[in-house]
């Protein structure tokens, strides 16, 4: 793994982490700044389509996980802090996640298996609760986030790469 990949999975999980413990507030700040610094390394504007694809599609799980009880946010709406977290995620597909592109077999086993560890860290650590047993809501999690996944490796993530890079006009 070479440095800037490291540097991308270092942002995620610092961001991760600064959305779950101190909120939407700082959510949105962490989001900024690991935004800032992915498109300062990388410079590919194709990413930003990656990005609103994430955060749309994690509305929608959020909404789902909410409305079927397996997620209690104490609200009507997913919070910031969480859709936040989604769109720090999507920066890590194309590179430090990178391996898991066009394997979704892979992409599978790893939402299954890591998945319910940060929807269960959510809830140790931050706002988040359960909303049913916890044995149900992370095995909803598990088998959703494994499908989700293999989506996401081997549909969104290769639709995007597919697309002709735009100049960035940065020489």
């Amino acid at each position: 793994m070479n440095y800037k990949k490291l540097a991308n999975f270092i942002l995620f999980t610092a961001g991760w982490w600064m959305a779950l413990l101190y909120g939407n507030a700082m959510a949105l700040i962490a989001l900024f700044v690991v935004l800032m610094l992915h498109f300062i390394l990388w410079r590919d504007v194709r990413d930003i389509f990656v990005i609103l694809g994430f955060i749309f599609c994690g509305f929608a799980v959020e909404w789902a996980f909410m409305a079927s009880g397996v997620q209690d946010y104490r609200s009507n709406l997913p919070p910031a802090w969480a859709i936040c977290i989604w769109a720090m995620l999507a920066t890590t597909m194309r590179y430090s996640l990178s391996w898991l592109i066009k394997k979704p077999l892979w992409a599978a086993l790893v939402g299954l298996l890591v998945a319910p560890a940060f929807y269960f860290n959510s809830v140790q650590f931050g706002p988040a609760g359960w909303g049913r047993p916890m044995w149900e809501c992370l095995l909803a999690i598990a088998l959703v986030w494994s499908l989700l996944a293999a989506f996401l490796s081997s549909v969104l993530v290769p639709l995007v790469e597919q697309m002709e890079p735009a100049d960035s006009g940065v020489s």
